[in-house]
């Protein structure tokens, strides 16, 4: 990786949570640190990619992700278990007070960890071709109330992809169910009619230039919420 910085995140998010920024180096003979950390699992993903960029953006991030997640919980990143949901979402086996979420596109990921909820992070390129998706993606109400159009819409698709990723579903099929109505301080009012699924709250994220990137968080139990967050 070129750089991993840490992201100045919205004054109305809560405490204990963290975005990172990863900027990629595509040079592959400089991977080999970040390899040793992988899984024997994660090894086997990463040699199932056809293109030297997306193994280096799986294998950087990855290790990228174990390094943060090991200050966390203070064990070595090799000593992590990352496993999934049934829609793909990883979460840490053994250690429940902890949420994390990780997006790349382009040259950039981001890596969420949250201490009050599950999170979703998404980061896509400003240019991508999102015509005809609109069908898709938008709810009844977006369609009526025509907030979104071509010169928003990846705004939206980065804020619907966040939400689905901190409830744990798969993205496609869920995205229709979701509104996003923005409000005027950077974050976004999130409905659904699904009762079996939680909250969610939602904020445009910096990002780098030609990029957009949002974050979602699940509103969580009184208890939980009162944790000490140990994140710094």
């Amino acid at each position: 990786m070129k750089y991993l910085k840490r992201l100045q995140l919205p004054e109305t998010l809560p405490v204990g949570i963290e975005v990172w920024l990863l900027e990629f180096d595509f040079d592959s003979n400089k991977l080999a640190d970040d390899w040793t950390l992988l899984s024997a699992e994660e090894k086997a993903r990463a040699l199932r990619f056809h293109q030297l960029r997306d193994r280096v953006r799986f294998i950087a991030t990855r290790a990228a992700l174990r390094r943060l997640l090991a200050e966390c919980v203070m064990v070595s990143p090799q000593a992590l278990r990352i496993v999934t949901n049934s829609f793909g979402k990883p979460h840490l086996h053994a250690h429940s007070g902890i949420a994390f979420s990780v997006s790349h596109a382009g040259n950039f990921a981001l890596i969420a960890l949250s201490t009050q909820g599950e999170v979703g992070v998404d980061i896509e390129q400003c240019h991508r071709d999102v015509a005809n998706l609109e069908a898709h993606v938008l709810s009844s109400v977006e369609r009526a109330w025509k907030i979104w159009s071509s010169k928003n819409f990846i705004e939206l698709w980065v804020v619907k992809e966040s939400v689905l990723k901190a409830l744990g579903f798969g993205i496609a099929e869920y995205l229709p169910a979701i509104t996003v109505l923005p409000n005027h301080d950077g974050s976004y009012c999130i409905i659904h009619d699904q009762t079996e699924w939680a909250k969610v709250n939602a904020w445009s994220i910096s990002a780098p230039i030609h990029y957009a990137a949002a974050l979602a968080l699940t509103h969580q139990s009184q208890s939980l919420a009162k944790r000490q967050p140990f994140l710094s």
